[in-house]
């Protein structure tokens, strides 16, 4: 067949209006923001395990930090850390950037802090208060009262002594205040850890929460502005932290790594193509079949599931990689004929094609039966994405491949050459050096495989930051948010009461030193019913008849009225629209699901030993649910693993039966080469001490993909003759280990795990496939090797 058919006209137009119609669509989404990538993880679970409170809270939670940045500049005194930290403010003004600062505080808004909680004084009481109230002789209270008369220096008084005999308003406050380590010291927020003294500087970014370019130009800014400071103050040290920092840092390693090791990866591919086809062409054709897939995976996830994870696109787009095996099996098998018979190539080559795709498919397809959404997606994802680049390579390559010769070239012919020299497995010494090493590096592999699935692992932040991270996190001793008490309630007021009882069942482990502090928000705004026990208490122990204010009136020989206490109650509503607020606002999650809920955060939880014991605290106080989000991603990360590891093992036995179908019995040749290559890649990262890890699993079902499609082209023409198989798996199996082996440099653990394994599987698949092939004489093709059987 020199001609194309009439059906091949109808094909290749017919698939022009499916590319046109999926181009669109993907313009569609992509413009306006009408396709919003999910980032949460937990989000890929099955609906009847996200708890969607819990998402929501950890979202609210973390909204609250994503634009917010902590500078702390220290100096050897207050006066040093002062003006090194109002230079450093001076600079960052200066820079006109989108970021507002919060630094001074005028004696106003600390007045107005006092005055906001005065109304409501007789309703808060300390734990220590209240104790003190209920145990202590009255006799006992009147001489403290006596002595907050004459020593008035020491807390904080608000009012007249009539009003608060034993200031318990003060020592509230006092209370308050010792939460944080943070004080207004000369109009300026600060910070004393005993050694130094710190300025401290609240930055949060203005406009788009997640504009990496926003987050970049900061980073600069606070280097010029801790220059500044430096210059003023030369001792002083800047400690800085926040989301937004993290985020710049992951964005310019991302760009670093996409100026090295993509565009060195896209070059040896082109210089690669250009060695093997003397021309550019045939790389051009295969990224474009790629393009298509990845639109085509793109519009079918989005009508199937109404939304994208960004998982999804990652691994998805790594399992359409596959598709570089066509369009170079093509190229190879189209090499050293004539434009005329590339016709009758794709009649040749057409069924082999087709099995090597429906091979993959099918391992691909398997994650679709598992109850995990994300893992529905992702073989959604790489199935249509693998199909549509198939028949791109299928219908358009032969009208685009400009229908000129395609000339042998000195590598093509080197390469191709190397099939004859191929050593294969039987009875000679090679076959038992190759099984005597493959098994010392399995029973190897073995005894030190283990796995590690802990998401911190992950983090690939630099050391500076990490080290800052810590620090900031240290000095102003803030509460961890990945573990948190969630707590729910059908009113803001049984949210308070829950908060209070837990913490009640809270107080052994701060006692024990388990914890060093508890946040929450009825620190601030008790229950109104204990606001009215409060003002009870009060009522009667100080303010009664036989109370603490008429005795000592009576000792100081003078009359007083004795006051009915009917102070308002502070509600939750009153104290998040004041500016008091601001600091825990984001613990109050308001309304969430069917009622109200809040978040208590925890000091102190610094070893992982402790977090049984903080969960099962949650199961006494209904309404209160733990939530440790390392723990739930982690565990997330194992599941995940451990069921694409029952795919790939489900998938090499459907791909053995379909390889069956065509090869008979010769098929175990195709699919060895990838399952030993598979088992050695293991081996290799677990004597390299490397923890098995869902990025690594992942990977083994690329390899799968991919390996097997190395077996079925070498196995289809098995003679040592046959030069374009080998070329053709040879320069598929380069461009993969460019495209995805050089990840082993990155710097992101996940990629570089990823990278390692797609390493050492595709090199041994390649180096494995032509090995198992059989070493008779003659037989050069399918038919042959059916004779000999």
């Amino acid at each position: 067949m020199s001609v194309p058919s009439r059906l091949a006209h109808w094909l290749a137009w017919g698939w022009l209006a499916v590319v046109l119609v999926v181009s669109g669509h993907n313009a569609w989404l992509w413009t306006g923001g009408r396709l919003q990538l999910d980032t949460d993880l937990l989000a890929m679970l099955p609906q009847n395990e996200r708890e969607p409170l819990v998402q929501d809270a950890t979202r609210k939670l973390a909204d609250a930090a994503t634009r917010r940045i902590v500078v702390l500049v220290g100096g050897g005194d207050w006066v040093a850390a002062q003006r090194a930290g109002d230079a450093f403010a001076a600079r960052l003004q200066q820079a006109r950037l989108p970021l507002a600062i919060k630094y001074r505080v005028d004696e106003a808004e600390a007045a107005a802090w006092l005055e906001f909680f005065a109304p409501y004084r007789h309703g808060l009481l300390t734990d220590a208060q209240r104790a003190g109230l209920q145990t202590k002789p009255t006799e006992a209270l009147v001489q403290e009262a006596m002595a907050a008369l004459y020593q008035p220096l020491g807390m904080p008084r608000v009012g007249a002594w009539q009003a608060d005999p034993l200031n318990l308003f003060g020592g509230w406050l006092a209370s308050r205040a010792s939460d944080s380590k943070v004080r207004v010291t000369d109009g300026r927020l600060s910070l004393d850890d005993g050694d130094r003294h710190y300025a401290l500087l609240m930055l949060e970014l203005q406009g788009a929460a997640f504009s990496i370019t926003a987050q970049q130009a900061v980073v600069p800014e606070l280097a010029e502005a801790g220059a500044a400071a430096r210059a003023v103050s030369p001792q002083v040290r800047v400690h800085h932290a926040g989301v937004p920092l993290h985020a710049a840092a992951a964005a310019e390693q991302a760009e670093r790594e996409v100026h090295t090791i993509g565009v060195g990866s896209l070059l040896g591919i082109v210089l690669l193509t250009l060695l093997v086809f003397s021309a550019v062409r045939p790389r051009l054709l295969v990224m474009l079949s790629i393009a298509i897939g990845l639109l085509a995976a793109i519009s079918a996830c989005v009508l199937i599931f109404g939304r994208l994870h960004l998982i999804t696109v990652v691994f998805g787009a790594s399992l359409v990689g596959v598709a570089e095996n066509y369009g170079s099996n093509y190229f190879c098998n189209r090499q050293g004929r004539p434009a005329a018979e590339r016709w009758m190539l794709l009649r040749e080559q057409g069924p082999v094609m087709w099995l090597a795709m429906l091979t993959t498919v099918i391992g691909y397809a398997l994650l679709a039966v598992t109850p995990f959404p994300g893992l529905q997606q992702i073989a959604v994802f790489s199935a249509a994405g693998l199909l549509a680049a198939f028949v791109t390579v299928l219908w358009w390559f032969p009208w685009l491949d400009g229908g000129r010769p395609l000339g042998e070239t000195r590598w093509s012919r080197w390469i191709g050459g190397w099939r004859a020299r191929w050593p294969t497995f039987g009875r000679n010494r090679l076959a038992v050096a190759v099984v005597c090493c493959t098994s010392v590096l399995l029973l190897a592999g073995v005894s030190q495989l283990h796995s590690n699935d802990d998401i911190r692992q992950l983090q690939s932040a630099p050391p500076q930051l990490v080290a800052d991270q810590l620090a900031v996190g240290r000095l102003l001793d803030l509460p961890s948010p990945a573990q948190f008490y969630l707590v729910q309630g059908n009113s803001p007021e049984q949210v308070l009461q829950r908060e209070e009882a837990l913490k009640q069942q809270l107080a052994p482990l701060l006692a024990q030193g388990a914890l060093r502090g508890v946040q929450a928000i009825s620190d601030w705004v008790p229950s109104a019913r204990q606001q009215a026990e409060a003002r009870a208490l009060q009522q009667h122990m100080i303010f009664g008849a036989k109370g603490v204010l008429a005795l000592a009136a009576r000792q100081l020989d003078e009359s007083v009225v004795l006051p009915h206490l009917a102070a308002p109650t502070l509600t939750v509503q009153q104290w998040l629209s004041a500016p008091v607020s601001e600091p825990l606002r984001a613990q109050w999650l308001g309304r969430l699901g069917d009622g109200y809920a809040s978040v208590v955060l925890l000091r102190g939880v610094e070893s992982a030993a402790r977090l049984p014991a903080l969960a099962d605290v949650a199961r006494t106080v209904a309404g209160v649910r733990w939530v440790d989000k390392v723990g739930e991603v982690s565990e997330v990360m194992a599941r995940y693993r451990l069921l694409m590891g029952w795919v790939i093992v489900a998938g090499y036995l459907l791909v053995f039966a379909a390889l069956s179908i065509r090869f008979g019995r010769q098929a175990w040749r195709a699919l060895l080469p990838t399952a030993v290559a598979s088992a050695m890649t293991v081996a290799l990262l677990a004597v390299l001490g490397q923890p098995l890890q869902l990025f690594n699993v992942l990977a083994l079902l690329l390899i799968l993909g991919m390996g097997v499609d190395y077996g079925i082209f070498m196995l289809e023409q098995p003679g040592r003759d046959q030069t374009r198989p080998f070329l053709s798996i040879t320069l598929a199996a380069a461009c993969t280990l460019l495209a995805f082996g050089l990840l082993a440099l990155s710097s992101t653990p996940a990629l570089r795990a990823f990278g390692l394994t797609m390493l050492f599987g595709i090199a041994l698949s390649w180096l494995l496939a032509p090995f198992f092939l059989p070493a008779v004489a003659g037989c050069n093709d399918r038919s042959d090797l059916e004779r000999n059987e």
